[in-house]
């Protein structure tokens, strides 16, 4: 499940919903804030800038897990203590939020010397699993409903609700978003295709976040695509070759060249068949060299020899 860019941008949209699960009073949200670590390309996206009851102000730390790390308990305490260094007057907390079961790591920092436990750092951590989902919709909190799929009891019915709930209360220039990131959570619950029908697709469509996901989904699966592409275009290029020895033994090996430069696969399977009833070799060299200099890279080295 890809969670990051949704997880980010809930707490963008929503991070005031978010602080009964944080533990420490807080009553204030006054501001979600991205800092850049020195030598480093982590960013830290989710630091909660937050007023106590008392007002007190103070930063906490957000770390979403949604994948297993056996590293995530000493990174969120590096980003504490970066942040420590940064401004060490002011009180820094950190909470860690697991999706799942599969990626709880604990709650504890602890050092072992042959055996023995000679040092503990207790961090705080939220469970999504153990809260209860119907509760979540039930408070009417936007950012809770939105987690709720992945919380204890949720179900179809569930996500039902926690939609009417966003589309009766949520901000009009957050809806569409809140919309998306609760279908990215919902999706083992209900299908895709149910979820649009349920909240329309125009207004689906409307969410920056949706686009910025499929980008990511696109350039996550670019690379195989392209794997593929070459796989199945060297398949063409070789059974077109194989013909063409065959029904012309004699046939130079510059041929072999003019093939290479021919990369469109449909136009590979064109080829095939025309050299499968060709007539004379001489035939399939014109329709070869044709096809070739209408390539990208036959077009291009054309023109810079003419």
């Amino acid at each position: 499940m890809q969670t990051d860019i949704p997880l980010k941008r809930l707490t963008v949209l929503r991070g005031a919903d978010l602080l009964p699960l944080l533990g420490p009073p807080a009553t204030t949200l006054l501001g979600v804030e991205a800092l850049e670590l020195p030598a480093s390309a982590t960013r830290l996206d989710t630091v909660l800038r937050v007023r106590s009851p008392h007002g007190q102000e103070y930063l906490h730390v957000v770390e979403w897990q949604g994948y297993r790390d056996p590293a995530v308990l000493w990174r969120l305490a590096s980003y504490m203590a970066w942040l420590g260094q940064r401004t060490p007057e002011q009180t820094i907390l950190g909470t860690l939020i697991y999706l799942a079961p599969a990626y709880d790591m604990g709650a504890t920092l602890t050092q072992r010397v042959d055996g023995q436990v000679v040092q503990t750092w207790p961090m705080a951590c939220v469970r999504l699993w153990e809260q209860d989902a119907g509760a979540a919709v039930a408070t009417g909190n936007l950012g809770l409903a939105v987690l709720s799929p992945l919380m204890r009891n949720a179900d179809p019915d569930l996500v039902g609700q926690a939609i009417t709930l966003l589309l009766q209360q949520a901000p009009a220039p957050q809806q569409a978003d809140l919309l998306a990131i609760l279908g990215v959570f919902a999706a083992p619950l209900i299908n895709p295709a149910r979820f649009i029908r349920m909240i329309g697709k125009e207004k689906l469509m409307s969410s920056d976040l949706l686009s910025t996901l499929v980008e990511e989904k696109l350039a996550e699966l670019r690379p195989q695509l392209e794997a593929r592409l070459a796989a199945e275009r060297w398949e063409f290029q070789q059974t077109l070759a194989d013909v063409i020895s065959k029904r012309f033994p004699h046939a130079p090996l510059t041929l072999m060249d003019t093939i290479r430069r021919i990369t469109h696969p449909a136009q590979l399977r064109t080829l095939i068949m025309t050299a499968v009833t060709a007539t004379d070799l001489s035939e399939v060299e014109r329709v070869l060299q044709q096809a070739a200099a209408a390539a990208p890279e036959g077009a291009a080295n054309a023109a810079a020899n003419g």
